[in-house]
């Protein structure tokens, strides 16, 4: 056993060292910014202080001034200056931006895909790998911000259909068919929209929702856990907006099937997609409404002021070779929960021990494993940060990286 522990050390450090990095990516609608209420921008910045994106896609920007003042007063303060933005266009009605960490990504290229109400914005970014200059070689990403019409009416929704073609035929046309993220305000009220419908499955070229929620969302308490718009229930929101409280899941971020399953060196990282500030318990009411569970009261609060909605956000990792969130040898399982801070060990029958190592590849915590069904490991006291456990049984081995937020 000893001898079997040591070999597989070695050969875990070595998948340590393949160059990996995790990436928050956030989309979220503005409410007219800064046309309505141009002060809300210090409200933005506690918003951003706590969600900490590292690309940040917004809907429902109203100027270059805006753009600027996002950039210069929400991200780049305190000391950080990571942050550049793309080139803003002043399109028909409300417009998009995106704002990238300049030390992980390079915007290569930009274009605004012209539809029948709204410009729906491209933004292809490549990663600052630590070896480009000698490889050449590196990750593109392909961003993509949209706003469809609202309402229910048969009308708009038509006309979110005609513009969810538009996009599909541009991507199909172009040969953009993986590392795809599709995000914004698509205010769809349920995934057989026909408009919705388009999006997952359309010309051929399929995206997903990374937490497979599909369905009713209007008004059904059973997806009271996503929905994402209104974050106020009374009649007058600061900078106007809807109201009637939570109860719209409007907001997402799609993906191309190879996002899920890591295969194209991008991968979404397990149970990270979330509505920021929604924790399940405002179903018809404001955000901030008593007690708030997912954010401080001084979060909820920002979110109530900031936007009718609430930003939506997943993470992804980069580089290497990505496909460690789900491990299942032998029908064993090692889940990481990063709600509680444990990690879970499933179906197992032999002794063994398990150890959590950092990217750097020391060993922070080790345990023995008594061959009992299940084992809840505590890693409560860890730092954020990229994991790896290693799991060394009698007869098997078994690496699973993880996430700690």
């Amino acid at each position: 056993m000893r001898l079997f522990l040591s070999i597989s050390v070695i050969i875990l450090i070595n998948v340590v060292l393949i160059a990996q990095d995790s990436v928050k990516i956030t989309y979220y609608n503005l409410l007219d910014f800064p046309a309505a209420q141009q002060d809300r921008i210090d409200t933005l910045k506690k918003v951003l202080d706590f969600v900490n994106p590292d690309i940040f896609v917004v809907n429902e920007l109203t100027s270059f001034n805006g753009a600027a003042l996002i950039k210069n007063n929400a991200l780049n303060t305190n000391g950080v200056n990571r942050f550049s933005s793309a080139v803003f266009y002043d399109g028909p009605d409300t417009d998009n931006m995106l704002f990238y960490d300049h030390d992980k990504f390079t915007l290569y290229s930009q274009q605004q895909i012209v539809t029948t109400l709204r410009d729906i914005s491209e933004y292809v970014l490549y990663y600052n790998e630590a070896d480009l200059a000698t490889t050449n070689d590196t990750i593109f990403l392909y961003l993509y911000s949209l706003h469809l019409k609202a309402g229910s009416e048969t009308s708009n929704v038509n006309w979110r259909d005609q513009d969810a073609v538009i996009l599909k035929n541009f991507l199909v046309n172009n040969n953009r068919n993986s590392r795809l993220i599709v995000g914004g305000d698509f205010n769809f009220y349920n995934h057989t929209e026909s408009g919705c419908q388009e999006i997952l499955y359309g010309q051929g070229l399929q995206l997903k929702d990374p937490i497979n929620r599909m369905g009713n969302w209007h008004t059904n308490v059973g997806y009271k856990n996503y929905h994402t718009q209104s974050t106020r229930a009374g009649t007058v929101g600061y900078a106007g907006g809807a109201h009637g409280g939570m109860d719209d899941r409007f907001d997402f971020i799609f993906v191309s099937e190879d996002i899920l399953s890591g295969n194209d060196g991008v991968m979404y990282v397990e149970n990270t997609y979330v509505a920021e500030g929604q924790d399940g318990n405002h179903y018809n009411q404001s955000i901030n409404n008593g007690t708030n569970t997912a954010v401080s009261a001084d979060i909820a609060n920002a979110l109530y002021y900031m936007s009718d909605h609430l930003p939506v956000s997943m993470t992804i990792m980069l580089g290497g070779t990505v496909g460690y969130n789900v491990s299942n040898t032998d029908n064993i399982k090692i889940i990481y929960q990063d709600q509680n801070k444990v990690l879970e060990l499933k179906n197992l029958s032999t002794h063994g021990i398990i150890s959590v190592f950092d990217m750097s590849g020391s060993c922070l915590k080790q345990f023995k494993i008594k061959g009992q069904n299940s084992s809840t490991l505590d890693l409560s006291n860890l730092d954020s940060g990229m994991y790896i456990a290693h799991l060394v049984l009698e007869n098997n081995s078994i690496s699973y990286k993880f996430v700690i937020h």
